[in-house]
């Protein structure tokens, strides 16, 4: 037997035989299922220990609020945390619903946090109660073990509209031109009073009764035209009002029926859920989801089985300019067979966050070239790690994006039932491939950047202002003012650098750059708190914000130093994110944050840590996203509870 069926067997016994798990309840048809592991979180954090943390303390203070004093400790809540949460989509037929799953050990815990009106709305019935928040498409159920809440959403598109009987086309008759010109007479009058009203303040009391008896005969004839001459008040209208009105209440109608069409849907779907009565085998069943869950230990996890089947379930509802999308190009061919997962765990040091995207193998095709870049190794030679706050980097081809976007438009459009859009797609897509060149537009720019945060300075900008004398003239002033910005270094591999450095000096020539012994310096707005200088050298671009970085990078004296980790993290992803934390914070000046902020800016600076987010290239069918926030080895007993004391810091 295959090690990957014994597992799954194995695994599957596990969950049936663990009677309080709730994963038996999820249907195998599930589009997106995500759980919450209540035993490894309630071991890292305890529930004990939460409620005497800030955190803890602010949630506990308000579900006794929210209770009455009848919730005062989460034990009291109702609900099994020892156990696992679930939530699942499943969208079927147009309808979305949104389930949760949550364990109990005893109902009359969660029936505390119901409201007055939530109670009396209670139906019991077989052991099972419920009730239905009607406008919400909402129903909440329970027994003693489980609690179910079911909502739904009504994807498909409604042929009624509040609005109909108002839009542009259904607009009512309009009246007669001599009654246009009294009703427009009338209202220049109207706005003649109203300039009248805001000037009698200033005026002599004599004025002002005589802007009144104005008013008064303004007023009259007002009265007088629009008995006398109003459209509205004709038959005509008065009849189309009360068709309108005829219709407005079968509108009401159709909605009351389908809420509760719908609503009935929900509590039929939350009895099933409840009482193990689903249609078909559970989720454990599922092959992808249980190679996507692995050995369940994870704190977090979320999968998407389809994202294709889930898209086309909300698309036909949804209209962009008037049409449908699935009308427009084929996106079942785009995310058909395309699932993804996520997994959160809190380690010791740090919380990891990893996720996978499996496309399907004609996608994969596709996409592939343009993620199979080659990052600049000379990058590392011009900054140093012990002086970086962050970097940014991106590694894809320029060549193969442009092979591949032809090849994606034809995909997406082959299927296309317009004889018309058939044609002209493939043509374009085809003129382009003939008119750019690849190659040639790959020399001017690879496709790998890589920008630096070397440091945060405070700079002098100036600014226009303006300045008012007595005579309330206003006239403009040039002031300056201290702001704090970034000093950066962006790196691009460009070839052809002779047509570059051409450009610059038309920029130079224009008035729009200065040039200095090989550096160029750009003339912008004087807000902006920095110089951007620019430099071609071996084949890079170096666009900065430090000129003496550059020429110790041109004179060849710049040393650089960057880890193994670092350059693994750059060179082996298709993108990298890379934040130092701790060193940006002690980096602003503490009188920039804001006050409630200041003093914990100690604190805060000790225990912020860095964060490393990477994105990989496409591998077979898959590319993997990864985050990892590293947490101080001091002070907190593991990640999440080094989370929730930041949160307490920053609350306080």
């Amino acid at each position: 037997m295959k090690k990957s069926i014994l597992f799954t067997l194995l695994f599957c016994v596990s969950i049936i035989t663990n009677a309080q798990d709730l994963i038996s309840k999820i249907p195998a048809t599930a589009d997106i299922v995500a759980s919450i592991r209540g035993k490894n979180i309630t071991k890292l954090v305890g529930v004990k220990e939460f409620e005497k943390s800030k955190i803890g303390e602010l949630f506990l203070k308000e579900l006794k609020r929210e209770t009455d004093g009848k919730v005062t400790n989460l034990e009291e809540l109702g609900l099994n945390l020892e156990q696992n949460f679930y939530y699942f989509l499943d969208a079927d037929e147009g309808v979305l619903s949104n389930v949760f799953l949550a364990p109990l050990n005893t109902k009359e815990g969660f029936e505390n946090l119901l409201s007055k009106w939530e109670r009396e709305k209670i139906v019991n019935k077989n052991g099972i109660s419920y009730f239905v928040d009607e406008y919400d498409n909402m129903v909440t159920m329970w027994n003693n073990k489980t609690l179910v809440v079911v909502l739904t959403v009504d994807t498909e598109k409604n042929d009624y509209n509040y609005y109909d009987d108002y839009g542009y086309e259904s607009l009512p008759t309009p009246p007669s031109n001599d009654i246009i010109i009294q009703e427009i007479e009338i209202t220049e009058a109207a706005e003649e009073l109203a300039e009248a009203a805001e000037e009698v303040v200033e005026v002599e009391e004599i004025e002002i009764e005589e802007t009144v008896i104005e008013e008064v005969e303004i007023e009259e004839t007002v009265i007088e035209s629009t008995e006398t001459n109003s459209y509205y008040d004709s038959e005509e209208y008065k009849q189309k009002e009360r068709e309108r009105k005829k219709r407005r209440e079968l509108r009401e109608i159709a909605r009351a029926d389908k809420r509760k069409a719908l609503n009935q849907r929900g509590v039929d779907k939350a009895m099933a859920i409840l009482t193990g009565n689903i249609s078909g085998a559970n989720i454990t069943s599922n092959a992808k989801y249980m190679r996507s869950a692995g050995k369940g230990q994870d704190e977090a996890h979320i999968w998407v089985g389809d994202l294709g089947s889930i898209y086309q379930s909300l698309v036909p509802a949804s209209y962009v300019l008037g049409s449908n999308p699935f009308e427009l190009y084929d996106l079942q061919r785009v995310y058909g067979g395309l699932s993804g997962s996520a997994r959160l765990n809190f380690e010791d040091d740090k919380a990891i966050l990893k996720s996978n995207y499996i496309m399907n193998s004609e996608m994969s095709a596709i996409y592939a070239p343009m993620y199979n870049g080659t990052m600049n190794k000379n990058f590392f030679k011009y900054f140093n790690e012990d002086q970086m706050l962050g970097y940014f980097g991106i590694n894809v081809s320029t060549e193969g994006t442009l092979q591949a976007y032809p090849k994606l438009i034809d995909y997406m459009f082959e299927n296309n039932p317009k004889e018309e859009v058939a044609l002209i797609v493939p043509l374009a897509t085809e003129l382009f491939s003939i008119l750019v060149d690849e190659k040639g537009v790959a020399e001017l720019l690879r496709g790998d950047m890589l920008l630096v945060l070397t440091d945060i300075k405070e700079r002098e900008v100036t600014y226009t202002s303006y300045e008012y004398d007595d005579d309330y003239n206003r006239k403009e002033v040039t002031k300056t003012k201290t702001e704090s910005a970034p000093d950066f270094l962006l790196m691009a591999t460009a070839a052809h650098q002779e047509l570059y450095s051409r450009l610059m000096r038309l920029a130079v020539k224009e008035g729009e750059a200065n040039y200095d012994n090989g550096i160029y310096s750009l003339k912008l707005d004087r807000s902006i708190p920095f110089t951007t200088f620019i430099m071609f050298k071996d084949d890079i671009a170096f666009i900065g914000s430090s000129r003496t970085h550059l020429m110790a990078i041109q004179q060849g004296a710049y040393t650089g130093k960057v880890s193994s980790a670092h350059k693994k993290a750059i060179s082996k992803n298709a993108s990298s994110l890379y934040v130092n934390g701790k060193r940006i914070v002690q980096q602003i000046p503490t009188e920039l944050y804001p006050r409630e902020i200041q003093e914990k800016i100690g604190f805060i600076s000790q225990n912020t840590e860095d964060v490393l987010f990477t994105t990989s290239k496409i591998k077979g069918n898959t590319m993997q996203g990864e985050m990892i926030w590293n947490t101080p080895k001091e002070g907190h007993k593991n990640s999440l509870a080094y989370i929730l004391n930041m949160l307490a810091a920053l609350v306080n």
